[in-house]
């Protein structure tokens, strides 16, 4: 096997060989943490003593800031946490340093294994894709093989009914009406509120991808502004949203916004919600007037204003992805083609298919009385 170039600022597979354990609590909350990123801080290249030849500071410095760029800063909390979680699984069983990283086969059977009925399999996956994320960063040998299948496949079939979450409950037409009719609509809060569900819904956005986790987190560099709506040249009465930058691409997309009957028309939300919070056109599309100036919707605030309504309706507490994946849902019951609505909704094609919701309406749509429709078209074909 070749030799390995790790990337190394202080040695980090030196320095993680070997934890304290720590309790449950203190390892989430410092995998939280602003610093979070500790395991997946990728070190300046030191690859002249391995290839022979030392490149340019600049080429050196550009190297460093792409992998340093490699994931979004959500993705490395998730990372980190699963890795910290080895390394105090290693420290509990005395594992040595030499079988930790690059992680011999049988200690990640080992620590997939210790999950074995209290984690679902799904979960066991995502922190050894962590595990192989770190080995690839640092260009180590990622040595998990069948045998890790075998022991994941046994985790996933003891896996506890707990683990198993049901699927969250989507956002519906229905529901989405009586949260706009219950709200304040001449509160500039409020306004705000029914303009970012109805776009949510109807555009199949994720949450994150239209807010900031901070009120006074004005910077529309990741998020939309009112600027980035634009009337469709191919459709007047339709709206063009840019979205900076999305899940999927780092550059942003657009999504199109459509008229619809009833109060949640995404484009007359966003008209209203506009011209109530009167603000500068470069600032973040739900920004909202208050007392002490202009802010930001955030997702807390939003969600906070959405189940307070929905809960006294006796629905049942929803999240973020709900919008999206009710939109999704809708579109589909009404006969939208679904080619149509993932290409709409930006969405890939297995994630698509896993978060389809009440398949008892969307069935009839494309499979209801074959026989009649197949005999329809021969007829038509006869004809010609």
């Amino acid at each position: 096997m070749p030799a390995t170039h790790a990337l190394e600022v202080h040695d980090s597979t030196r320095d993680i060989k070997s934890r304290k354990p720590v309790g449950k609590n203190t390892t989430n909350r410092t995998h939280r943490s602003p610093h979070t990123h500790f395991f997946f801080q990728p070190q300046p290249c030191n690859i002249n003593q391995w290839l022979g030849h030392s490149f340019s500071k600049n080429t050196t410095r550009l190297l460093n800031s792409a992998l340093q760029n490699s994931w979004a800063s959500s993705t490395l909390n998730q990372y980190s946490g699963a890795v910290g979680h080895f390394v105090t699984f290693c420290d509990a069983e005395g594992v040595p340093p030499h079988l930790r990283f690059p992680s011999d086969e049988f200690v990640l059977c080992a620590f997939a294994a210790s999950s074995l009925g209290t984690l679902a399999g799904t979960t066991v996956r995502k922190k050894l894709a962590s595990l192989k994320a770190w080995h690839n960063i640092h260009n180590l040998e990622w040595r998990g093989g069948p045998r890790l299948n075998l022991v994941v496949n046994g985790v996933s079939n003891l896996a506890p009914q707990s683990s198993r979450k049901p699927p969250r409950p989507s956002v519906n037409s229905t529901m989405l009406s009586q949260l706009i009719q219950s709200l304040n609509l001449q509160d500039p809060l409020d306004a705000a509120v029914a303009a970012c569900a109805s776009v949510a819904f109807w555009a199949q956005c994720r949450i994150g991808e239209l807010l900031p986790t901070s009120s006074s987190d004005l910077s529309t560099v990741t998020k939309p502004s009112r600027s980035n709506i634009r009337r469709s040249k191919r459709n007047t009465h339709s709206l063009v949203l840019f979205l900076p930058r999305t899940k999927t691409k780092r550059h942003g997309e657009d999504v199109v916004l459509t008229s619809q009957e009833g109060t949640s028309d995404p484009i007359m939300r966003l008209h209203h919600h506009i011209k109530l919070n009167k603000l500068n056109k470069h600032l973040p599309l739900f920004t909202y007037r208050s007392r002490s100036g202009p802010r930001s919707l955030t997702i807390h605030r939003f969600l906070e204003r959405c189940n307070t309504i929905w809960q006294k309706l006796g629905y049942p507490r929803t999240t973020g992805h709900c919008f999206r994946i009710g939109g999704t849902t809708e579109l589909l019951i009404a006969g939208v083609p679904p080619e149509i609505v993932k290409s709409m909704g930006r969405w890939s094609s297995d994630a698509f298919f896993r978060y389809w919701r009440s398949l008892e309406d969307i069935v009839p749509q494309y499979a209801q009385n074959i026989n009649m429709r197949i005999s329809r078209k021969r007829k038509r074909g006869e004809s010609s």
